[in-house]
């Protein structure tokens, strides 16, 4: 990814703590996107509020690229305060939807870590995914 300002410095290591943290499934589908070689299954990781600034772990999710694609279409065209029927998202906001989406995945694709993790203040988060990405084997 290019250095677009609205990300976070160190969005490369926010993105795959998340991809890791859904052991690389799409929060959508279920696919394993671990090690594809399909680009429309690379696993990329969405911001719930469509806003590239807010990296707090609750706004993101792991979305393999075509789910990715699917919602970003209907985001931008009705999200996020918007609360008309989406096509994606049938008698739901957009907003309700992917939050549950979220933690149904997370339950389901989780790693043993999950818990901890969710249960992390922002400050605690940052400092544990720099030191994940400096002890990260090569």
């Amino acid at each position: 990814m290019s250095n677009d300002s609205r990300y976070h410095p160190e969005w490369s290591t926010v993105s795959r703590y998340v991809r890791e943290l859904f052991n690389y499934f799409c929060a959508r589908c279920g696919k394993n996107c671990r090690n594809t070689t399909h680009a429309e299954m690379v696993l990329q990781v969405h911001h719930i509020d469509e806003n590239p600034a807010n990296n707090v772990l609750e706004n993101l999710i792991p979305l393999c690229a075509s789910c990715h694609l699917k919602i970003e279409r209907e985001a931008r065209l009705h999200a996020p305060y918007h609360e008309k029927q989406l096509e994606l998202f049938e008698n739901r906001t957009y907003m309700s939807q992917m939050k549950e989406m979220r933690q149904k995945a997370l339950a389901k694709f989780s790693s043993v870590n999950a818990p901890t993790v969710e249960k992390m203040d922002a400050e605690t988060y940052e400092m544990k995914a720099l030191e994940w990405e400096i002890n990260e084997p090569n």
